[in-house]
């Protein structure tokens, strides 16, 4: 699983240290499927109950379970962890993990196809 290594900008202080550096991994199929359970939220559409996962909060419950590291502190990190984020630091690491993520799909994409890009 690749993983990339990135410097926070304003970082993370937990107690009296701010962790600067962060470590993150391709997200799984058990990542996005426990972010969208975290996220869904049960709400009334006209009569009936219907449970709604907000994609904000799928991307962002997604992320944290994605953050192996902050400094020496391991993740996943807590929903209160990751808002006390920088907006800067958080686009960041959002950034990298979609990057993780496309360099997977494109992996994905080139098996089992021959040199002249046939199946």
């Amino acid at each position: 699983m690749a993983t990339v290594t990135i410097e926070l900008k304003k970082g993370l202080k937990i107690g009296e240290t701010v962790h600067t550096e962060a470590e993150i991994r391709e997200a799984t199929a058990g990542d996005v499927i426990e972010a969208m359970e975290e996220s869904e939220k049960l709400v009334m559409v006209g009569s009936e109950p219907q449970l709604i996962a907000s994609p904000t909060l799928v991307g962002v419950n997604t992320l944290r379970r994605q953050i192996v590291r902050i400094g020496t502190y391991q993740g996943p990190l807590s929903l209160g962890e990751i808002k006390r984020l920088d907006p800067h630091d958080l686009n960041e690491l959002q950034l990298q993990s979609e990057l993780l993520d496309a360099g997977a799909g494109a992996e994905i994409t080139r098996r089992g196809r021959d040199d002249r890009g046939q199946g």
